[in-house]
């Protein structure tokens, strides 16, 4: 591990300026063309890192730029996982990426970036070196000072200088509420302020996220101890875990994804902060909260995470209908509730892909069974439909988080599918019919989770896996009726005043008009 060396700021004369930049062929710079050599004693095995991303940083390099794979890739190489994608950071302003690499384009307003695109699909992401907007102006520590790996620090920010450490002295103590409304709103609600490497991995939300990489060189670069939280197993903000967490609430969510995903610990002065700021969630923009929680579940964790949720109290701000379901519901409500999720764990680890409406359809399940069935003839005109608090969540996450009303609708029809699945409402024309609906694919899925979690159903899982269908149960729910129209339209029905068709009278007498209906002005009864 080498110690970071000090790094020009973006003003200072060794970074070329646009001009100096000029003299660079840069459509002669194709990324294949860019010839990289494996450095001899890499603290990362060459051979797990992702071909076009070393090309990217590279290239940035030759044209006089910093540039180091950064971030979840880091951290993923370095305890065995292999990354789901590679991230890197840059010396380069966003325009300045584009101009160089005719293969992006430019995301982004909160957080302005490049996206690097590659055959097959790949997206590789460029951003800029930050700094953290509410400290731009305070003068950064040297890189040199950077804390070598296996020291203690407090939890002040390390550039944080001698003024943050008094205060940390006169700090409350660890439970102690959040900060006030009347103190300084501490939202982040623009983050483009550029700064320099040293200011980029502090202004990152966890250590085991701020190690930088240089591909070039071998070395990772740890300015935040990260190296050290990554051997103890543990989740740790960077600086003050109170001011960092009001910064972005967003941060509570994907600290518990990290701890679920990687078995790890949540530092105890952390938690404590989430505790507190978890009340700041609502503040943050609905679809930021609904892609999030759709990371929560997808990554096969999502047992020990709705666990840490509840711990937290956070399940409902993202999910209230499964937070009023635990809340009601006994411990046997919540193990079995959270049989349904480790089955949906077990499905994915087992590479079962769950789009979106899948995975929301299979936290929603047990509450989507919950409601028991209409009795017989009790609004039998109805169609079948989800439990009420289900169909009002996905109303509005509609409405409010931006969710696409096919993954919606998508949704509403795989849970309505359940009960026909496990042979408890009957078709028309049999069973079999179901297996030319569009979704009876996804269905069954949701169906296969239900029988993984209660060991119900068994034999009508197999028989459709099979390819026929099951019989329906003895008393299975009829198919809907249709409303049917009676026979010769509005006209058939008796008006006000009419005599009735006395008992086997003529026939013609049914076919004679009825008498008006006297006018109420008359005082007879209308």
């Amino acid at each position: 591990m080498t110690q970071p060396e000090a790094h020009a700021t973006q003003a200072d004369p060794a970074v070329p300026t646009p001009d100096t930049r000029a003299s660079v062929d840069a459509g002669a710079l194709r990324s294949e063309e860019v010839s990289v050599v494996a450095p001899q004693g890499a603290e990362i095995d060459p051979q797990r890192l992702d071909a076009d991303a070393v090309r990217v940083v590279a290239r940035l390099r030759q044209t006089g730029y910093e540039a180091y794979l950064v971030g979840g890739c880091v951290r993923d190489l370095l305890v065995g996982h292999s990354p789901k994608d590679f991230d890197i950071a840059t010396s380069a302003t966003p325009n300045q990426v584009r101009s160089l690499f005719r293969n992006s384009r430019l995301i982004g307003r909160r957080f302005r970036l490049a996206h690097v695109y590659f055959k097959g699909g790949k997206i590789l992401e460029v951003s800029t070196f930050r700094a953290n907007p509410a400290a731009a102006t305070e003068e950064p520590v040297p890189s040199s000072n950077a804390p070598e790996n296996g020291e203690e620090t407090s939890g002040v920010d390390p550039d944080a200088g001698a003024e943050a450490i008094a205060a940390e002295a006169d700090a409350p103590l660890e439970n102690a509420p959040a900060e006030t409304a009347a103190e300084p709103d501490l939202l982040i609600t623009e983050d483009n302020t550029f700064g320099t490497p040293v200011e980029d991995a502090l202004r990152r939300d966890f250590t085991i996220n701020g190690l930088f990489y240089s591909p070039l060189d071998g070395h990772v670069i740890d300015y935040v101890n990260g190296l050290r939280d990554l051997a103890a197993q543990e989740i740790r903000t960077i600086g003050d875990p109170e001011k960092r967490l009001r910064e972005d609430p967003v941060r509570i969510l994907r600290a518990i994804r990290f701890a679920a995903k990687l078995s790890f610990d949540i530092e105890a002065r952390t938690y404590a902060a989430m505790e507190g700021a978890v009340e700041d969630l609502p503040r943050c923009s609905a679809p930021r909260l609904l892609e999030e929680t759709f990371r929560l579940i997808r990554g096969g964790h999502a047992a020990p995470t709705m666990n840490l949720l509840v711990s937290l109290d956070a399940l409902k701000y993202l999910l209230s209908p499964v937070d009023a379901f635990l809340k009601a519901g006994d411990d046997a409500a919540r193990t079995e509730y959270f049989s349904y999720v480790r089955a949906l764990d077990s499905m994915v680890s087992e590479g079962v892909l769950f789009d979106d409406a899948m995975l929301l359809a299979a936290v929603l399940l047990p509450i989507a069974l919950d409601e028991p069935e209409a009795p017989e003839g009790e609004n039998a005109d109805r169609p079948p439909s989800v439990a009420k608090a289900v169909d009002a969540l996905l109303n509005e996450l509609v409405q409010k988080a931006r969710l696409p009303r096919r993954i919606a609708e998508r949704c509403r029809m795989m849970l309505n599918a359940q009960r026909t699945l496990a042979g408890l409402r009957r078709l028309r024309g049999g069973l079999m019919r179901y297996r030319a609906h569009p979704l009876f694919a996804e269905s069954l899925k949701i169906f296969e989770v239900w029988v993984r979690a209660t060991g119900e159903h068994k034999e009508a899982f197999t028989a459709w896996k099979s390819g026929s269908a099951p019989a329906p149960i003895p008393g299975a729910e009829g198919p809907r009726r249709n409303r049917r129209r009676r026979k010769g339209g509005p006209g058939s029905r008796p008006l006000p005043g009419a005599t009735p068709l006395a008992e086997g009278a003529p026939a013609e007498a049914a076919s004679e008009p009825a008498p008006p209906p006297s006018s109420p002005s008359s005082g007879e009864p209308s």
